[in-house]
């Protein structure tokens, strides 16, 4: 089965969390015997990061800005649709002449190409990370244009992907007539070895994010005003760590390097859909997960991921995992165990090509 797998950015281990996701991906599908080819964007004015080597071809093609005003244009007309023209869209439907299935990531390539034998996997809902806000706020109109392009992909494509099961009912429940399916998020396991702070070392717990995100932003105010306090009225010398691209704290070159120096991840996120991927990472290197519901969204119920509401109670979780080192290497296995066990590349790939075979039959 030949299966063309279409990106908004190439496959890279430093860069953003769905380059990261991509990876894994094309490994779970080369894993499970598809040929598969990626076709990336890459928008000229965007960081450039070291591709990775996914086991598979790679054909990039650079998108050059559009313009303030021909993008304003452009997103009453075709939301998110900076993809649905020009020559990475006339690449897109040039190798689906030769490809049994398409698979489209994420909302912005959606537009891109559509078949009988397209997927379309719509990583999170807008409408559930963020509310409109007053119309005369930016806020208002991303999340309306990110809206509307949902709607148009779910009138557009009959299979939809999804990596929980919240984004896939509201996905349903905006096109009743949608084949969705979950399939969860993945990462390359050999770039995410667990690797144990030393014994010397001060417990430290921490968080890593983009801050240009408004939940991750309001997460790291969370966690420093409200929740790490109380966790360091309890343990005496705990260090917090935080890190991110956005953030008043400051990028890592090695986001990989940064979870291994934690003990714990504490991400006190109130609002979000979607599996959420610095959970996906801190699993994959071993490190024990405190979090809120939204924060745990697609990962099923595992030792080393404490899910709590309530300040108090995620300050507990955490100061409880730094004060015991037994506890906390039992839940780093754990950890490690469920993303094996249910997220790695092998589940995911496993997973994808069951639907793509369903799909093909359904065809014929």
């Amino acid at each position: 089965m030949k299966v063309l797998v279409v990106v908004p950015q190439p496959p890279a281990v430093q860069g953003g969390a769905a380059d990261r996701c991509t990876v894994g991906l094309v490994r779970g599908l080369a894993g499970a015997g598809i040929d598969v080819r990626v076709l990336a964007a890459h928008f000229t004015f965007t960081p450039s990061h070291a591709m990775a080597d996914v086991g598979a071809p790679v054909e990039v093609v650079a998108v050059p800005p559009e313009g303030a005003w021909r993008e304003r244009a452009r997103g009453l007309l075709d939301p998110v649709g900076a993809l649905s023209t020009g020559a990475f869209t006339a690449r897109v439907r040039e190798l689906a002449r030769d490809a049994d299935v398409v698979h489209l990531e994420q909302i912005e390539t959606a537009g891109a190409y559509a078949s009988p034998a397209t997927v379309a996997h719509l990583h999170y809902r807008a409408s559930l990370d963020r509310p409109f806000g007053p119309p005369w706020r930016r806020q208002f109109r991303q999340v309306l244009e990110f809206t509307r392009a949902e709607r148009a992909a779910a009138r557009r494509h009959r299979w939809l992907l999804a990596s929980s099961a919240r984004v896939a009912a509201s996905l349903r429940r905006l096109t009743p007539r949608a084949d969705v399916t979950v399939v969860p998020l993945t990462l390359d396991p050999a770039a995410y070895t667990p690797s144990p702070p030393p014994p010397s070392q001060a417990p430290t717990a921490g968080l890593i994010g983009t801050g240009t995100w408004p939940p991750t932003a309001r997460a790291f105010e969370r966690l420093v005003d409200r929740v790490w306090p109380r966790v360091a009225a309890t343990v005496s010398g705990a260090r917090l760590a935080l890190a991110g691209r956005g953030t008043p704290y400051g990028e890592v070159d090695d986001a990989t390097r940064f979870l291994h120096g934690l003990h714990v991840l504490v991400y006190p996120v109130e609002r979000g859909s979607g599996m959420k991927v610095k959970t996906l990472e801190a699993l994959a290197a071993g490190v024990p997960v405190v979090t809120t519901p939204e924060g745990a969204e697609g990962v099923p119920p595992s030792d080393g991921v404490l899910v709590a509401i309530e300040d108090a109670e995620l300050a507990a979780h955490t100061a409880r995992l730094l004060s015991d080192p037994g506890e906390r290497a039992q839940r780093a296995a754990a950890a490690r165990r469920t993303f094996d066990e249910h997220l790695s590349p092998p589940v995911a790939g496993a997973a994808l090509a069951a639907l793509y075979e369903r799909m093909l039959k359904s065809r014929s």
